[in-house]
Parts: C-alpha cells; structure tokens; sequence
C-alpha cells in the first residue's frame, strides 16, 4: 500500500499567522509549514479527513481525484475542507455558464456516532452535494471493501471537552495492515485487531518535556508519550509515525530527532507534510 501523508499539523496550522514561537520562526526560516491533518491512499484514491487546507495538500502531492473520504470525527481541523468535493467535483455548465455540474462522485463514508454527529453539524452541506452528485454519504455499517483494500472502523468516546466520539481507521490489503488514528485518542481503544500490524499512524499529543509535565499533572485530554509507549509495547506495531504535530508541543526539529534517536526501538518517526510511506 501506497500512502502520502499529506498534511501532518495540528488543529491549527504551523507556522502560524501572528505566531512568534520558536518552532513557527524555525519553520518560517526554513521554508517548511504543518497543515491540517490527513492522509491519502494511493490504492483506490482514498482520503482520510479534509482539513481546510486539503485543496494545497492535494496540489503539493498532485491529487487530482478522490474516489472515497472517510472522517475521523466532527472537528473544524478535520472537516472544514470537505467543500473539497465541491471544488474538485464539478465544472461549469456548457447550456447554464452559471451552474455547476458534477463530474465526478465522491463516496463519503463514517462510522455511525462520526456520521450522526457530523450530520448534526453539517448535515445540509452533504445533503447538498448528494442532490448535485459530487458526493455519496453513508453511515458505515461495517468494513468498506475498495479494491484489494478493506476499511474497517474502531469508533470510542474520547476525553475531549465536546466529548466527541473519534475513530481508529484498521486498513488492510493482503497481510498488510495500518492502523491510522490521528486525533483525540484518549482513552486509546483496545482491540486485538491492532496487533501486529505494519505501521501505526498516532497523534503525537503531549510531547515533550512541558507537555509531560501537564500529562502527569492531569487530568489531560490529550494522549501522552507514556501512553504511545505502551500501546506500542501491546500492539507491536513495524513501524510508528507521529502526525497532528502542533505549534504547543514546542518541538523543534532537533528535539524530534532526539526523541526518535531515544525511542529508535519502536522505530516511531515524526511525519512531515508530503510525507510518503510503502507498507
């Protein structure tokens, strides 16, 4: 499986307008930025979560179609970009130079609490859509098969204040097998069909020395280094990558490298945005 990590911020985008900060004034210095959090699926032209910067996301990587988007959960960092369908979807009208016409079809998928959550808050958007023919939007009822790829949806209760429900993504092909969950995994499910597998994609969470320090402090609605470990001890995952990597972590690129040198072990890397992975 072909895979493009192609926005690896946090809920909000590194470098960041009106910030000064040590890792926004690095990456400024070195031309770099984290946009929104997502992933592309080569294999079935799959997108996970449509952040509001995907339409620069699917540029840089030279997308230029997306047969299925699954959502991890409700959230503006993760959902705010979906008018994606719209722009990629249509085109003028040759008869009506003022109507859009659709060209293309988007299947949408979620678990059942994302999609009845997701609806609650835009339910007209995708309704839409539908009604124009951009997209198709469906309550998962189990594993999704596209292709040789099959997509399967771990859904739990976060810690978040909106106490929102999120999802761990299990996506397999042959014997090869990813687990992505980006965002709000705290409690982190437990199911035995993580184990393991070829790659984990995690939220980094609460890394980093101040981070710890909050972590241990409690209570914390964010995953924490300790936690990551341990799941990486449970699962035995081939490979660990970190993404959703906010400005708050107050990692520099020498201190990630540093943590990747000390934990080489679990053989956990920090994604970067374009990132492209063969599992």
């Amino acid at each position: 499986m072909k895979l493009t990590i192609l926005g690896s911020g946090g809920f909000r985008r590194t470098p960041r307008p009106g910030c000064h900060c040590p890792v926004c004034h690095e990456m400024r210095q070195s031309g770099t930025q984290r946009l929104g959090s997502s992933l592309f699926l080569h294999g079935g032209r799959i997108l996970f979560d449509a952040p509001e910067e995907i339409a620069s996301e699917l540029e840089n990587a030279r997308i230029d179609r997306i047969d299925h988007l699954f959502f991890t959960h409700w959230h503006p960092d993760h959902t705010l970009g979906a008018r994606i369908l719209e722009i990629m979807n249509t085109q003028w009208s040759e008869k009506l130079e003022w109507r859009m016409v659709a060209v293309h079809k988007t299947m949408v998928h979620m678990p059942g609490p994302v999609y009845d959550e997701m609806m609650s808050r835009f339910g007209p958007f995708f309704e839409f859509w539908d009604v124009l023919g951009i997209s198709g939007t469906g309550r998962m009822d189990g594993p999704v098969q596209i292709g040789n790829v099959t997509i399967d949806a771990v859904v739990f209760e976060t810690m978040h204040r909106t106490m929102t429900h999120s999802t761990a993504y299990i996506i397999t092909s042959g014997e090869k097998k990813i687990v992505y969950a980006p965002c709000d995994i705290t409690p982190f499910p437990r199911d035995e069909r993580f184990m393991d597998c070829d790659l984990m994609i995690l939220q980094t969470g609460w890394c980093g020395p101040e981070m710890a320090e909050r972590a241990r402090n409690g209570p914390h609605y964010e995953i924490s280094m300790d936690e990551i470990l341990n799941i990486a001890r449970e699962y035995r995952p081939g490979r660990i990558i970190l993404t959703h990597l906010g400005d708050e972590a107050k990692l520099l690129s020498n201190d990630m490298r540093e943590i990747e040198a000390k934990y080489s072990e679990f053989n956990l890397t920090f994604a970067h945005d374009g990132m492209s992975v063969d599992v």
